[in-house]
């Protein structure tokens, strides 16, 4: 009878030595793998891989004096970067809710297109008189015209000086008016260079054209000072357009 219950507690010895080694042995195989996941509110493990299926906020009520967070890579590699970011395919890597301008940030392309696309063309290098026109090729989008050049107020078609002004017409449409005001006739005087954006510009072939602002009350007792452009050009006055395509931005 007592060599039975001996050998019993033996039995249950040994099988317990068993099972002790057994689940070292099974938690040095497979506890070491399992820990190699974080999942939802673990601690980060450093030099594992972590997985997370809700987002991890990092923040404070008063915030930090700079950066809240700093990644150094000090590997003595070429092909080293402190951050990666993947996303599926037509996703954004990042997303910002601030407009301000980052120092040192570079970029290749721009909206997909590369520096060379923002190249302006100067359309227009010549002298007058007025009307001058020119044609471009748009991919359509965001134009950006800059237009400048000169005119006097002659003394055989105004009554004294005033106003003169020069119109930047594209396809026909006025798109805006550059003016100044002389002190004497026939001193000729400089359109200050003006931007002119157009939204939205379809693509293809368009016209811009300059045309000398001439008002009906011009030499007459009608004529005013400020208000009645009487504008004269010659072949001493000269003009210049430049064109810049910007593509449409889209920032969430």
């Amino acid at each position: 009878m007592l060599r039975s219950a001996v050998s019993k507690v033996m039995w249950v010895g040994r099988a317990t030595v068993f099972l002790v080694g057994l689940a070292v042995i099974l938690g040095v195989l497979f506890g070491v793998a399992s820990m190699a996941f974080a999942g939802n509110g673990d601690a980060w493990l450093l030099g594992r891989s972590n997985v997370a299926t809700a987002i991890t906020s990092l923040g404070g009520s008063e915030g930090a004096d700079g950066p809240m967070v700093r990644i150094t890579n000090n590997d003595s590699g070429t092909d080293d970067t402190a951050l990666d970011l993947r996303v599926q395919s037509g996703e954004a890597p990042m997303r910002v809710n601030s407009a301000t301008k980052v120092a040192s940030l570079n970029a290749d392309t721009l909206d997909g297109k590369d520096f060379d696309a923002f190249d302006a063309d100067h359309l227009l290098d010549s002298s007058g008189p007025l009307p001058r026109q020119t044609a471009f090729v748009s991919e359509g989008g965001r134009v950006v015209i800059s237009a400048s050049g000169s005119g006097f107020r002659a003394s055989n078609n105004s009554r004294f000086a005033g106003a003169i002004a020069m119109d930047l017409f594209v396809d026909g449409s006025r798109r805006n008016r550059l003016n100044i005001t002389t002190n004497e006739q026939d001193h000729r005087e400089p359109f200050v260079a003006e931007d002119t954006v157009l939204l939205r510009l379809p693509a293809g072939q368009h016209t811009i054209r300059l045309e000398a602002v001439y008002d009906p009350a011009c030499d007459t007792e009608n004529e005013t000072f400020a208000t009645t452009y009487c504008t004269s050009t010659s072949g001493n006055d000269s003009y210049s357009l430049t064109v810049l395509e910007i593509p449409e931005l889209i920032l969430d």
